[in-house]
């Protein structure tokens, strides 16, 4: 069998691979599309060398036959010698198919191996950072490029925490310009934009600022959107109100505006705009807003950090810092969110600080399905990561799981305030957040905030596998 003909079977699984459009995927193909381009010719000069000889054979054995007419026993030995010939030539030919066929099985074993190990560091590329195919269409507005992975980022800037003069400085003499110093006195830190040098793509220029400054911390201006993007079919909830449990929390919220409602009657509401909310669908605001309240919130801080138009607000990564700091700054115990993102080193950094000066974040792990990569900042360790569950404790269908989950709530047909007025049903793990934010505040106004994550865990009512699990996490927050 031809070296071609036994690498079929072995390349079709990698060649049959699914396509990505990443680099690394197209060379893995290409290694195998080249190996067997070579195989097929190495395969065509075999047949032709095989061809030739067997013309030399037949061409030589009809002139034996001639010429030892008159001599039968020479003529018997040259036809011997002759088929002695053939067979070595065919022996040799049939060992170089082979290991022509051995060489390129191997050749595309590595090529398969390589593959599979660009796939399970692609894997775990979005384990860890997330996905970035629901956000493409982010911030179209604002022009966006996008990094590595895929996810947009603001054009021609990137974002250096705490740096100091003389970091500067040398930023400065690699081309970087600095567009503004944010100072964050509540988290201990400073951040400056910088205007990435000309000619270069904010992914280029973090990797020049990063050698230029191996030991500070740099990243992009991420953008970030909801879990959940209003919709404006939510059932109504006829004749429903929102009972109040009896409390005095004072809780914050980072999420979009909201409007005036009866359900927010008797809570004091101190708001502020870390962005333009002019044209911002303000439904998820009203809505988490009133389920806090429901849960016995009485003093409420919301911080709105989406702009932009339509079904899909959107913010950055400097909005986010801006509200944790504001947060911080007022005491806020604990901080509800509902984002969806990828992992950004600044970020992490400054929630952790957040976190450590006592202020805990409990966000929405998502809605991306059960399949979904992991949802920042939700996936961050010092982050409560909340799922939601319907009234027979099923997992809502579109939720994201992972080992990053830490507690179920309610969160599918959730009664809740409607921008339009009313109460009307609300699904996702946004609307499951504000209950277990409400069961840490409620804590913390008797415990230490570590007291309350660990009492948090063992207060869950245990669903799913027995023990923690990835979809339920440790189990219900009632």
């Amino acid at each position: 069998m031809c070296a071609a003909a036994l690498a079929v079977g072995s390349a079709g699984v990698l060649l049959a691979e699914p396509g990505s459009g990443q680099d690394r995927e197209r060379d893995d193909a290409d290694r195998a599309t080249r190996a067997l381009e070579r195989a097929e010719r190495d395969a065509t000069r075999a047949a032709e060398r095989a061809a030739r000889d067997e013309a030399r054979y037949i061409e030589d054995r009809a002139e034996i036959m001639e010429r030892g007419a008159d001599d039968p026993e020479r003529q018997q030995r040259d036809l011997a010698r002759l088929e002695e010939d053939r067979t070595e030539t065919a022996v040799k030919a049939q060992e170089e198919a082979i290991k022509d066929a051995e060489e390129l099985a191997e050749e595309l074993a590595k090529a398969q191996e390589d593959a599979a190990e660009d796939a399970a560091d692609r894997a775990e590329e979005a384990a860890e950072y997330g996905n970035s195919a629901e956000l493409r269409g982010l911030a179209a507005d604002e022009a966006p490029e996008f990094d590595e992975r895929g996810f947009p980022v603001r054009r021609g800037e990137i974002v250096g925490l705490s740096l100091s003069d003389a970091e500067l400085e040398r930023l400065q003499q690699s081309g970087f310009e600095v567009l503004a110093k944010q100072d964050l006195p509540a988290l201990g830190n400073w951040l400056h934009r910088l205007k990435t040098p000309v000619g270069v793509d904010a992914p280029a220029a973090l990797r020049v600022a990063q050698r230029t400054e191996p030991d500070a911390v740099f990243d992009y201006t991420h953008y970030y959107g909801l879990h959940y993007a209003p919709s404006g079919n939510q059932a109504t909830a006829k004749g429903a109100t929102l009972p109040r449990k009896e409390g005095r929390l004072m809780i914050g919220m980072i999420d979009t505006a909201i409007v005036s409602h009866p359900a927010l009657s008797g809570v004091s509401i101190t708001s502020r705009d870390f962005a333009n909310a002019s044209g911002i669908t303000k439904a998820h605001g009203t809505a988490v807003a009133s389920i806090l309240a429901s849960e016995g919130t009485r003093k409420l801080y919301i911080a709105n950090i989406f702009r932009g138009r339509g079904t899909k607000p959107y913010t950055s990564a400097d909005n986010i810092v801006a509200a944790l700091n504001w947060m911080v700054t007022q005491n806020v115990p604990v901080v509800n969110m509902s984002l969806a993102g990828p992992r950004n080193a600044i970020l992490d950094r400054l929630i952790e600080q957040s976190v450590g000066r006592g202020t805990l974040i409990v966000a929405a792990a998502g809605n991306g399905g059960p399949s979904a990569p992991p949802a920042y900042p939700a996936a961050l360790p010092p982050v409560i990561a909340v799922t939601a569950v319907d009234q027979r404790n099923r997992v809502y269908r579109y939720a994201n799981q992972g080992n990053y989950i830490t507690v179920a709530a309610r969160g599918v047909d959730e009664p809740a305030a409607s921008s339009r007025g009313g109460i009307v049903r609300f699904s996702g793990t946004s609307f499951a957040t504000p209950h277990v934010a409400a069961w840490m505040a409620r804590c913390q106004a008797r415990r230490s905030a570590q007291s309350c994550a660990r009492q948090l865990r063992r207060s869950a009512q245990d669903l799913g596998p027995k023990g923690y699990d990835s979809v339920y996490g440790y189990g219900l927050i009632e």
